[in-house]
C-alpha cells in the first residue's frame, strides 16, 4: 500500500477521512470487498424481513390485506437491488449505488406504511414504522459508513422522507408533529453518532495495523539485508578458508612426489565413506551433514606436516631406510603442531581446525594399534582419521610414483579388505566395499 509508513502522522479530518488522499484511497480499497459483501447480505436480509413481516401479519390479521403492498412494491425493488449488486458497475461503485438504492427503498417503504395505516393496519403509527426507520438509519451509518459523506447524505434524506410521512399521517398539528420529530431526530443523531464512532475506531484500527505492517516490513527487510550480509561475509570467510587450505596443500605438493589431484581424490574418498556410514549407529551421531562438509575441507591438510621433512627423505626415489622412515613419521606430529599453533594464535576455537588436527595427527594410526605416532587402537582413533587412513592408502596404492607403479582398482581393493580389523576400522572397510565403484570413478575423474 502507498504511504503506509506515514500512518502514524495522518490525523483524521472532522468528517472522517485521512489528511493524505492516497492513504484515504488505500483505506477505502482495503475495506471495499468486505463491505461490498456486507451490503449484499443486508439487502438479502431486508428481503427476508419484509417477507417475514408479511407472513406474520397475514397469520395474525389474515382479514387485512393492506400489507400486500410490501410485497408488490418493496420486494421487487430489493430483488432488483440484489440482482444489480452482482454487476461490475455496482461492485466498483457500491457505496454510491447502495446509498441511492437505500433512499429509494426507504421512500417506497414509508409509502407502504402510509397505505397500511390508511387501511387500518399497523403501519407508520405503530412501532413498525419506528423500527423500520431505525433499521434504515443504522444501515446508512454502519454499513455505508466507510465513506461517511455518503451515509450522511442518505441518512438525512431518509430522515426528511420520514418527517414528510409523519406530516402526511398526523396532519399539521404542531404539537404532535414536534413530538414525533423530536424522537426521530434523536434516533437519527444516535444512529449517526454510533456510525461515526464505529468508523473512527475502524480508521484508527486501520492506521494501527498499517503502522505495524510497515514496521514489520521494515524489520523483515532489515533482517533480510542483515541475513544477506551475514551470508555474504560468511561465504567470503569460507572462500578465504578454502583458498588457504588449497594453498597449504599445494605447498606440500611442491615438495612431495604427490600431485594436487591426490588432494582432490582423497577429499572425495573421505566424503563418500562418511556419507555411506552416516546411517550406521556407531557413526550417525558424528557424521551429520555439517561434519561431513568439515571433513571434506580438512582432508587436504592431512599431510601438511611434510613441509618439515627434509627433501632428501621426502623426494627419495627409493625405499626409505629405518632411520629415514622414523624421520618421515614425524610429519604427523609436525602437521598437528602447526595447526595447533595457528589455532592458538587466533585465540579462538575453530571447528575445522580441530578436525584438521585429528586427521593430521592420527591418519597413520592402525586399528590394531601398530600405527604411529601414538599407537592408538580401535575406537581411540578419531573417526575422521579412520576415514582418512583408508582414503589415503587407497590413493597411494592406485597412484603412480617415481619409486613405484600404480596398482589396479581391484588389487588395491583386495589389499584394503585384507587390512580389515588390522589396519582399518572394519566398519569403514565394509562401507568401502559397498562403494568401491564410486572410488574407481573418482580415481578416473581426477587421474594424474
Amino acid at each position: 500500500m502507498d504511504n503506509i509508513e506515514q500512518s502514524d502522522t495522518l490525523p483524521l479530518r472532522p468528517m472522517l477521512s485521512f489528511s493524505d488522499m492516497p492513504y484515504e484511497r488505500n483505506f477505502a480499497h482495503y475495506y471495499h470487498d468486505f463491505y461490498y459483501r456486507y451490503a449484499q447480505a443486508s439487502l438479502a436480509l431486508g428481503f427476508l424481513l419484509i417477507l417475514s413481516d408479511y407472513l406474520v401479519d397475514f397469520l395474525a390479521f389474515h382479514h387485512e390485506f393492506a400489507n400486500i403492498y410490501r410485497l408488490e412494491l418493496c420486494l421487487p425493488i430489493l430483488a432488483i437491488g440484489i440482482a444489480f449488486s452482482f454487476t461490475q458497475s455496482a461492485r466498483r461503485h457500491w457505496q454510491t449505488v447502495m446509498s441511492g438504492f437505500i433512499v429509494v427503498v426507504s421512500g417506497s417503504l414509508f409509502c407502504v406504511l402510509l397505505v397500511i395505516d390508511a387501511r387500518g393496519g399497523m403501519g407508520l403509527r405503530s412501532w413498525v414504522g419506528i423500527l423500520n426507520y431505525v433499521f434504515l438509519e443504522f444501515y446508512c451509518f454502519v454499513i455505508l459508513g466507510v465513506q461517511f459523506r455518503y451515509a450522511l447524505t442518505s441518512g438525512i434524506l431518509i430522515l426528511l422522507m420520514f418527517e414528510a410521512a409523519i406530516l402526511i399521517e398526523f396532519g399539521t398539528t404542531l404539537s404532535v408533529f414536534s413530538y414525533w420529530s423530536y424522537h426521530v431526530v434523536t434516533l437519527f443523531i444516535l444512529a449517526m453518532g454510533i456510525g461515526w464512532w464505529r468508523e473512527y475506531v475502524l480508521r484508527k484500527d486501520y492506521s494501527t495495523k498499517t503502522t505495524l505492517k510497515a514496521a514489520r516490513n521494515f524489520l523483515r527487510d532489515q533482517n533480510a539485508l542483515l541475513e544477506a550480509e551475514v551470508s555474504k561475509r560468511t561465504q567470503k570467510i569460507e572462500d578465504t578458508q578454502d583458498a588457504t587450505i588449497v594453498l597449504l596443500a599445494s605447498l606440500v605438493g611442491t615438495r612431495d612426489n604427490e600431485t594436487g589431484n591426490h588432494v582432490r581424490r582423497t577429499q572425495h574418498y573421505v566424503r563418500a565413506l562418511a556419507t555411506q556410514l552416516q546411517s550406521h549407529p556407531a557413526f550417525a551421531g558424528y557424521l551429520v551433514d555439517h561434519q561431513i562438509d568439515i571433513l571434506f575441507k580438512c582432508a587436504p591438510l592431512h599431510d601438511i606436516g611434510k613441509v618439515g621433512i627434509p627433501d632428501s627423505i621426502l623426494q627419495k626415489p627409493g625405499k626409505l631406510d629405518p632411520e629415514e622412515f622414523e624421520i618421515m613419521k614425524t610429519h604427523a606430529a609436525l602437521g598437528h603442531d602447526a595447526i595447533a599453533n595457528a589455532e592458538k594464535q587466533l585465540g579462538v576455537k575453530v571447528e575445522f581446525l580441530a578436525c584438521a588436527k585429528e586427521i593430521a595427527l592420527c591418519h597413520h594410526e592402525k586399528w590394531d594399534g601398530s600405527g604411529y605416532p601414538r599407537k592408538l587402537a580401535g575406537h581411540a582413533i578419531p573417526i575422521s582419521a579412520r576415514l582418512m587412513a583408508l582414503a589415503d592408502v587407497y590413493d597411494a596404492l592406485t597412484s603412480r610414483r617415481v619409486y613405484k607403479s600404480a596398482m589396479t582398482h581391484d588389487e588395491a581393493t583386495a589389499i584394503i579388505i585384507e587390512g580389515k580389523s588390522s589396519h582399518f576400522d572394519p566398519n569403514v572397510v565394509d562401507a568401502f566395499v559397498e562403494i568401491t565403484d564410486e572410488f574407481k570413478d573418482t580415481a578416473a575423474r581426477y587421474s594424474d
